[in-house]
């Protein structure tokens, strides 16, 4: 379970975030919908402890706060920018950001394997990402989430810029997990 309570995060003068307080449960698929400037990607900053709230807790899957390395390590993070290393290929970033996650061996190798054709991207796999379409770097950004076989995916903007074919695999993956 996600248990956010009483966040609070201001940045100067601005409040991003104010007195949010929410829980969901395993297994759940929950959005943030509003306007730019709203304050969602700041929620999942807190959310997965790249930011520190003013006030208010996080607490991820009953493990404790984003900020402990335990529980880092079973959240799987899909940003809303792509950050993936263009001259890599698809498998060589997974690689890289399983090892990262402490992964290594046989179990990084078949969590590589499965996250490439999960998101349908293992006929592809040994191209570099700059070669990639847009949808097709979305969906290793996707792959990237689920390497460590997180027990929380946190997904900013995951179909953004994405035609309705790849907006619609994204959405049937996520039901799938």
């Amino acid at each position: 379970m996600i248990s956010l309570r009483n966040l609070k995060k201001q940045f100067g003068a601005i409040v991003a975030v104010e007195d949010l307080s929410l829980e969901i449960a395993p297994g759940e698929i929950f959005g943030l919908l509003g306007p730019n400037g709203a304050g969602k990607t700041t929620t999942v900053n807190l959310a997965i402890g790249v930011l520190t709230p003013d006030s208010g807790t996080v607490n991820l899957a009953a493990l404790g706060p984003p900020s402990s390395s335990r529980v880092r390590a079973k959240i799987g993070v899909a940003p809303q920018a792509l950050a993936l290393y263009e001259n890599l290929s698809g498998e060589e970033n997974l690689r890289f950001f399983g090892r990262l996650q402490g992964l290594g061996g046989r179990t990084l190798a078949d969590r590589v394997a499965w996250s490439l054709e999960f998101v349908e991207l293992g006929d592809r796999r040994r191209d570099r990402v700059k070669t990639y379409s847009g949808g097709m770097k979305r969906r290793l950004t996707l792959a990237r989430s689920l390497v460590n076989d997180p027990e929380v995916i946190f997904m900013d903007e995951p179909t953004t810029g994405l035609d309705p074919q790849a907006r619609h695999l994204i959405w049937e993956r996520m039901k799938t997990l």
